[in-house]
This record gives structure tokens, C-alpha cells and sequence, in this order.
């Protein structure tokens, strides 16, 4: 839907990350100042394809959680991977916005596969199926169900009381909930939320991944000419949302600003994009529109990027499209974390803030040679930009579920 004037920028308050790099915003800093990749061997469980790289987490998750306020033992014992994540990074928003956000709601993006207490059922149910074995399957654990588990520890962990909502549009969840949360406060349904994502490795993404053939052995090379696949990630991302009155009031510092969303769908197919990127040029341009601004005030474009075949020269070729005569710098920031599924449009958002915020432009690593057939203005190291006002940073999912949004500066 196009825009006839700028929509009213909502504001970032609170920020807070979990990755390969690290825990929290002065890891994540760290590595990219340092262009520090995030690769390394599988190590959460027994695999005969551990051979090949993944971007996980290395801290001691349990040690993180216990500096999560209001961890219950009863909470604990129901945590998956993915619902910890979840929580450290949030506290750290939660923190550095310095609020009582239990007057607020949360819209998160998740994976049906990210939350290992219902994968250990999926997988149970089918050793017993190839051996015959009819004795009762326990089904405790289908009762902390993927599609709301996380949603629903922050809910009750932080004592949420607005709207809540869980998002499923595959690597794009992270990205549709911050930008919908956006819009829920400009709506004036609330005056702040919780918004981002999170995704843990697990065994059915990464071997389908795997199967797909899809999964690169020496970790990603997004844009490169001799890409040869993705590097499968986990961690989260999660940012405070509110009001620019409401901040205002409050004293708040005012990290940046969520400026412009756009989602679409190529209904294409099931899990390639479409050839022109179609859906990436409606998000794209969606996004712009609300933003109220032309394709040469965007200062750099934080790629989806995955390194796959079709994902990067679908990606280029709407990037191309969009941005025509305009010379934007683009990155991908998949090697320093990998691909975090459902968690991406978090982490990458907070990728999206540290550029603006330090103005600097993280480099693309891997970047040996660069397409041919869609040329771009790629970061090949850390550069830079004293002018950067305005970032979009791309999502795409698995069935063309697509979805950008232009974040800017505190002071733009």
C-alpha cells in the first residue's frame, strides 16, 4: 500500500541480543568492529554431519538466565533453548529502556522448529512408528507447544498485559513482529511493546537444511560469485518499542526510530522466491513509502543475504531494481551470526541501530567475487559512514514471505 506522507516514526528504547558473537550489545559491537566471524563447529548434540559450520551460541545459557528478573523454578523447568534466548536478550531491552513494560504487549517471531521440547516428541513419535512400538507416548511436552511457548515465558515473565502475538512467516517472523508492533502504537492500540524474534538450533531445521543441500562446509559467502550455501544460526533479538510521546514523557533515550514496514508474498513457490523478486521489490518499495522517502536516502541496505543461490540472486536483482542509479551500500551480516531463521529480522535490526548509532557500515565477510548478472555496492570491510540516516534491512522467507523496514537515526 503506498503512502501519501510519512508515517509517524516509532520509537527504539530498549535493545537487546544473544548470537554467535556473544551475549549482548557490546558483543555484538565487538564482532563487528572486529569483523569477527561467528563459525563453529556443532556442539549441542550428536551428529554425523557436524562437519559442517553453524553460528551457535557458546555461553553458559543456564549462568545467562540466572540475571533474567522474576525466574521461577517452575518457569525454568519449562524453558526450551529458544524460550532462554528469548528472555536474556529481552532482559537486556527491558533494561536499557529502564521501564515497567507490563502495561505493554509483545509480538515475537518464532520457529515451529526452533523449540527442542516439542522436537524431542516429533522425534520420539517417529523412532516408534519405524519400530513398531504402540506403548503410550508421553504427550506432556506437546503441551508447551512451538507456536505460542516463547510468547508465552515473556508474557509471564515480564508480566505483559497488552497484546500478544507469535509470528510464523518462516525467516521473516523476527521482521513482520517489530514491524506490526510499530503499527499496533501507531494504531494507538498500545504505547509500547515488545517486539522481535527468536530461534534455536535444532536437529529438524539444520537436517533440512542439510537435505536440502543448502548448507555451505566452510560457513556462508553471501553475494560472492561461488557461494555454495548458508551457515544455519541461533540467538535473538529484541527491541522496546514506544510512542514518541510516550518516550518523550518519560525522559527515555531514544536509540533510533522504526521509520517504515512493508510485507508481501511472491506466491510463487513453496520454498524459492520468485526469479524477478517481485515480492522483495513490493516489500522494498512498501517500506520506502511509509517511510516517506526516495530510494537515495537510504544510507545502506542490511541484506537478507543467506549466501543460497537463489536467495542472493533473487535478493540483488530486487535490490538492482529498487535502488536503480542509486549507488547504496549493501552487506550481509550472516557470517558473523549465521542464518537465524526466525530470529534474523531481530538480530539484523539491532545490526540495522549500531549502524546508524556508530556510524559505520559492516562488511560483507566472505566477499571473494561478486555477482556478475546484478552488481552491487557491496561493504567488503568495515567502512565508515558519518552521513547514515536511514537503513533498510531486508527478510525474506521460505514461500516468498517477504518483509523490509527502514529504521532511523535518533536524530534524523
Amino acid at each position: 500500500m503506498s503512502q501519501t506522507k510519512a508515517a509517524q516514526p516509532i520509537a527504539i528504547t530498549g535493545l537487546g541480543v544473544i548470537g554467535a558473537f556473544g551475549r549482548g550489545y557490546d558483543a555484538l559491537h565487538s564482532a563487528l568492529v572486529e569483523a569477527r566471524e561467528g563459525v563453529g563447529p556443532l556442539t549441542l548434540w550428536d551428529s554425523s554431519i557436524t562437519e559442517l559450520p553453524v553460528g551457535q551460541y557458546r555461553g553458559d545459557l543456564a549462568d545467562d538466565l540466572s540475571a533474567v528478573p522474576g525466574i521461577t523454578p517452575r518457569i525454568r523447568k519449562r524453558l526450551s533453548r529458544s524460550d532462554t534466548l528469548a528472555l536474556v536478550a529481552a532482559a537486556e531491552a527491558v533494561a536499557q529502556a529502564g521501564l515497567d513494560v507490563s502495561v505493554g504487549g509483545a509480538y515475537v517471531g518464532q520457529s515451529v522448529c526452533g523449540t527442542l521440547v516439542s522436537e524431542a516428541l516429533y522425534i520420539e513419535a517417529n523412532r516408534r512408528a519405524k519400530t513398531g512400538d504402540l506403548s503410550r507416548l508421553d504427550l506432556g511436552g506437546a503441551f508447551v507447544h512451538e507456536g505460542a511457548n516463547t510468547l508465552d515465558r515473556l508474557a509471564e515473565v515480564f508480566k505483559l498485559q497488552g497484546p500478544t502475538l507469535s509470528f510464523m512467516t518462516a525467516c521473516s517472523s523476527a521482521a513482520n513482529a517489530i514491524g506490526l508492533a510499530a503499527d499496533a502504537i501507531r494504531s494507538g492500540r498500545c504505547d509500547l511493546m515488545l517486539a522481535g524474534g527468536a530461534d534455536s538450533l535444532s536437529r529438524i531445521a539444520f537436517n533440512g537444511f542439510c537435505s536440502l543441500k543448502v548448507v555451505s562446509p566452510d560457513g556462508p559467502r553471501p553475494f560472492d560469485r561461488d557461494r555454495q550455501g548458508m551457515m544455519v544460526g541461533e540467538g535473538a533479538g529484541m527491541l522496546v518499542l514506544e510512542s514518541v510521546q510516550h518516550a518523550k514523557q518519560r525522559g527515555a533515550t531514544i536509540l533510533g526510530y522504526v521509520s517504515g514496514y512493508g510485507h508481501s508474498c511472491d506466491a510463487y513457490h513453496l520454498t524459492a522466491p520468485h526469479p524477478e523478486g517481485r515480492g522483495a521489490v513490493a516489500a522494498m518499495g512498501e517500506a520506502l513509502s511509509m517511510a516517506g522517502l526516495k530510494p537515495g536516502e537510504i544510507g545502506y541496505i542490511n541484506a537478507h543475504g543467506t549466501a543460497t543461490q537463489d536467495n542472493d540472486r533473487t535478493e540483488a536483482r530486487a535490490i538492482a531494481d529498487v535502488f536503480r542509479g542509486c549507488e547504496v551500500p549493501v552487506s550481509s551480516t550472516k557470517r558473523y551470526m549465521g542464518h537465524t531463521l526466525a530470529a534474523a529480522g531481530g538480530l539484523e535490526a539491532a545490526v540495522s541501530l549500531w549502524a546508524l548509532q556508530q556510524k559505520q557500515l559492516p562488511a560483507n565477510l566472505g566477499l571473494r567475487n561478486t555477482l556478475e548478472d546484478a552488481p552491487l555496492n557491496m561493504v567488503r570491510e568495515t567502512t565508515a559512514a558519518h552521513e547514515l540516516r536511514h537503513v533498510l534491512s531486508n527478510s525474506f522467507g521460505f514461500g516468498g514471505n517477504n518483509a523490509a523496514l527502514v529504521f532511523s537515526r535518533a536524530d534524523a
